[in-house]
């Protein structure tokens, strides 16, 4: 079950990128530049995430740390999703989930909303499981999958087609598996799930026209009217 669960974790954040940039519709496939705001909240996780590799004492100053944290310590709930407790294969595997959940994230939401929903599921991801389930640990997980979770609840609640369907299922499966197999980072996902509900719902438009169509037309005549008067 160990290694379904960890498989599962690795197609989890795939279906969440499949699913949220097939129901985007947009051209380029699921990639997209990334606006500065998603390059400094990739940057904020991953500098210190290497810092920690020549600097191993940087993983127990910042991990969550349920003792610490009940002494009064509860920066960690924040600085412990950038810190990683599983070695350099633990490191390559939450960075390349950062980033495929975050290129289809910023498709979505705001950058306000985007920051809010990472850092908020990551501080109560710590609170859920830290008394009980994980006293001790640190990394970018349990924030990516909440924010992932939310992706694939707020699209669905939008009416993507089926091939979004399709993969929003298989990520709705693997978070499934994931509860079957008592990973914590199944909390994570249920906050994340709860998390996309919030309006709006589905991609952002794309390009909008500030003038809107009404001026537009109006513009339009206004110039053929010009050019009959010449």
């Amino acid at each position: 079950m160990g290694s379904l669960v960890a498989v599962s974790s690795w197609v989890l954040v795939v279906a969440v990128l499949l699913a949220a940039s097939t129901a985007a519709r947009r051209p380029g496939g699921p990639w997209q530049r990334p606006r500065a705001s998603t390059a400094a909240l990739w940057l904020v996780v991953v500098v210190p995430s290497l810092i920690q590799l020549v600097v191993p004492a940087l993983l127990p100053a910042l991990e969550r740390d349920w003792a610490r944290i009940g002494s009064g310590q509860l920066w960690r709930l924040v600085t412990s999703v950038v810190v990683q407790d599983g070695g350099p294969l633990g490191l390559v595997f939450n960075l390349f989930c950062l980033t495929l959940v975050l290129v289809p994230a910023q498709r979505y939401w705001s950058a306000g909303r985007v920051w809010i929903t990472f850092w908020s599921g990551a501080v109560l991801s710590n609170l859920a499981v830290g008394p009980v389930l994980e006293p001790v640990g640190g990394g970018n997980s349990m924030a990516v999958f909440a924010l992932g979770s939310a992706l694939v609840s707020n699209l669905l609640l939008s009416r993507p087609d089926r091939r979004a369907l399709l993969w929003a299922g298989v990520a709705i499966a693997c978070m499934a598996l994931m509860a079957a197999g008592r990973d914590y980072h199944a909390v994570s996902c249920a906050i994340g799930l709860a998390a996309g509900l919030v309006p709006p719902h589905g991609p952002r438009p794309q390009n909008p026209d500030p003038q809107g169509p009404h001026q537009g037309s109006r513009r339009g005549s206004q110039g053929s009217r010009e050019g009959l008067e010449d």
